[in-house]
């Protein structure tokens, strides 16, 4: 991986972890830290993983954007729906 890349993955982290945090309403544990290793893993999981690509997707320096910011966005959402719902359950028993 180049730094370019690099650079561009922690961008994408950044910007994706951001929006997806205003979609839900609220943040991840560890404030924008805990934002970009959470996206970063979403990243990771649709490129690393699953090998999914949007087609026709804009490409800088060698990383699909769309198909970044969804994997990120993915799963921050999930993450802090879970929390949500984890946190939920504590306070009912």
């Amino acid at each position: 991986m180049s730094a370019a890349a690099l650079i561009v993955y922690l961008l994408v982290a950044l910007l994706a972890g951001l929006l997806a945090e205003r979609l839900v309403g609220a943040g991840l544990p560890g404030g924008w830290l805990g934002t970009v290793l959470a996206a970063l893993l979403g990243i990771w999981l649709m490129l690393g993983v699953l090998h999914f690509a949007v087609p026709s997707d804009l490409d800088v320096a060698g990383v699909p954007l769309l198909t970044t910011i969804i994997g990120a966005a993915i799963i921050i959402v999930i993450w802090v729906l879970l929390a949500r719902a984890l946190r939920g359950s504590r306070l009912r028993t």
